[in-house]
């Protein structure tokens, strides 16, 4: 299990949009207990089982915790998978169409001098 922090737990609420006493009911322990959990020395302040408490009831939510951060886990169905890769491939094609690739009338060796110095 990764470690989390009181800052990713603040994170993890605010990205939800979570308001302590919303997540404090969802986790079953007091505001005041999440207060204690999301304070600077929030790890040593609760007990390990409040602590597992808070971040079950986060990652039901939606979070999921990384290195050094927090994220939203969005299920998304196969057709908005597949709108979202299109609407890639045509902006993709799009900016093609406006800036075709054009090879440049020079090498690198025409960039630098007969000591190897940029010109």
């Amino acid at each position: 299990m990764k470690m989390v922090t009181p800052e990713q737990i603040r994170a993890a609420r605010a990205l939800l949009r979570l308001e302590q006493r919303e997540l404090a009911a969802r986790a079953h322990v007091s505001v005041a207990t999440l207060r204690r959990l999301e304070s600077e020395h929030g790890m040593s302040a609760v007990a390990p089982s409040t602590f597992a408490q808070v971040r079950a009831a986060l990652e039901a939510a939606g979070v999921e915790f990384i290195y050094g951060g927090v994220r939203h886990l969005k299920k998304c169905s196969p057709e908005e998978v597949a709108e979202r890769l299109r609407s890639i491939r045509e902006a993709v094609d799009e900016f093609n169409r406006k800036y075709p690739a054009v090879n440049p009338d020079f090498s690198e060796d025409d960039l630098y001098d007969e000591n190897g110095l940029p010109a």
